[in-house]
């Protein structure tokens, strides 16, 4: 059901005009937003700084597309996704698929920036 919710999303990020029955779609947002998360040593360091730099944020933010970003800066009237990427987001030092999909969709759809802050870099 994950996979399906990402899937109407991209069909939204297309325009195609397909979609699921309303009761698939709402199925499948809830799977996709009710999925276990948590947040790691690097992600808390990173909030940790950010906090102490004085900027105005929220953590763990449900987006309208159902992604969760690690934390939500408020610039002006305006937000920037923070995302912590450790090793898992990685192949060899790339971004795997489902990060590049993820911050790909909260961009177009959610309409933010998204900043990825990775491990190798923070360390």
């Amino acid at each position: 059901f994950r996979q399906l919710h990402q899937w109407q999303l991209w069909q939204q990020e297309i325009g195609s005009g397909m979609e699921l029955p309303q009761s698939l779609q709402e199925k499948c947002r809830k799977a996709f937003t009710s999925a276990s998360y948590s947040e790691s040593i690097l992600q808390n360091g990173v909030v940790r700084e950010l906090k102490a730099v004085g900027l105005d944020l929220d953590e763990e933010v449900l987006l309208g597309s159902g992604y969760r970003v690690d934390a939500l800066v408020k610039v002006g009237d305006r937000g920037v996704a923070i995302e912590v990427d450790g090793p898992s987001h990685f192949i060899q030092r790339r971004p795997a698929g489902r990060t590049i999909l993820k911050h790909r969709q909260v961009a177009r759809l959610d309409s933010i920036e998204v900043v990825s802050v990775s491990y190798w870099e923070w360390d």
